[in-house]
């Protein structure tokens, strides 16, 4: 693969649109297709125009999603974020299954726990979707959290239960052929802040036993899970960057200490921790050098953004490329695909 191919496949970006009639669709997809992408990500609500985006009922996603493959190749990653409760991108008003929050799931059985995952994965499979950006495995330390606790996203305050729970949950997506990404690496549940709107410091709050969740993980799952580092700042292990641009978090931390050697996605990086502290491109290119194989960005976010992001993302990665910033970028690159590839269960493209 050639480099701005391998740039390319490095993406899961965000697509307007519902149908491949409309004109935005289009244009988007052309887009995609000129850069080489070969991920989308998969919303219900389009912020900016206060609409449907994506997803309006499982026969027309059906066969979006096919015309997405058909336009952008059949090896292209659909991901979407699919935890259930509040973060419900299929709603049932929709015709999709109901869904509850990882807090509810945590009072189940196993068994029902599992025998509804699977049922949720079943549908994902169904759809065309390969990737779910979940489950949350944040711990619920702190109970205000308005991101984590207090949207019911986590499976509880402690390492067992949310060990258990996301366990299951892995597991039954992986027998119906869905691979997970789990997050927010090193946890985001001790804080008080909603990246979406800015930097969250957590080198006060952050405990030994959020990080012990991912060690845990780990261990019983190896490179059959994605991690998701969040745009948060620990100073103890990287004094300026969050964990989602950070060599230390993530080549250090994440892969050498802890050993993982599977795939690491970033959070959405349209999010204002990113995009108002190191600009689009900046952050695109701080992840992937970090130590990201595949970056995402939703370009679905609150606030104006100028059009052409995508080359300009693109640009810029390209950009530090050329200028050394990335040394040995291609073979980093080509690593990369191969374990996406792992994790899908694809044959490995050079």
């Amino acid at each position: 693969m050639s480099l701005p191919e391998l740039i390319g496949s490095s993406l899961i970006l965000g697509i307007r649109g519902c149908t491949m009639n409309e004109e935005t669709t289009r244009e988007d997809v052309e887009t995609l297709r000129a850069v080489h992408c070969k991920g989308v990500i998969l919303f219900d609500h389009d912020i900016a125009g206060n609409h449907h985006r994506n997803v309006i009922s499982p026969e027309q996603l059906v066969r979006f999603i096919a015309d997405l493959r058909h336009e952008l190749g059949e090896d292209l990653i659909v991901a979407i974020d699919q935890e259930g409760g509040h973060v419900d991108r299929l709603r049932a008003s929709r015709g999709f299954m109901r869904t509850v929050s990882a807090a509810e799931l945590a009072t189940w059985t196993p068994g029902d726990l599992h025998e509804y995952a699977s049922r949720q994965a079943r549908q994902l499979r169904a759809l065309g979707i390969d990737l779910n950006l979940a489950p949350c495995v944040d711990l619920a330390v702190e109970p205000d959290s308005p991101i984590i606790a207090g949207k019911g996203r986590s499976f509880g305050p402690d390492h067992d239960s949310v060990l258990r729970c996301a366990s299951a949950f892995i597991e039954a997506h992986r027998e119906q052929g869905v691979a997970c990404c789990v997050k927010h690496f090193p946890g985001h549940g001790s804080s008080l802040i909603d990246t979406h709107n800015g930097v969250c410091d957590i080198t006060r709050t952050h405990t030994r036993e959020e990080l012990r969740v991912f060690e845990s993980l780990i261990a019983s799952h190896g490179d059959s899970i994605a991690i998701m580092p969040g745009h948060m700042i620990h100073r103890d292990v990287d004094e300026r960057l969050p964990a989602s641009l950070s060599m230390a978090h993530l080549r250090g931390v994440l892969r050498q200490n802890m050993g993982f050697g599977g795939v690491i996605i970033s959070d959405s990086l349209d999010m204002r921790a990113i995009r108002d502290h190191f600009g689009e491109g900046e952050g695109a290119f701080l992840a992937l050098s970090a130590g990201c194989d595949l970056i995402i960005d939703g370009f679905n976010a609150p606030g104006y953004r100028e059009p052409g992001g995508v080359q300009r993302i693109v640009n810029a990665i390209s950009g530090a490329i050329g200028q050394g910033r990335f040394p040995d970028a291609e073979r980093a690159l080509l690593a990369s695909r191969a374990r996406v590839d792992r994790l899908l269960g694809r044959e490995t493209t050079r």
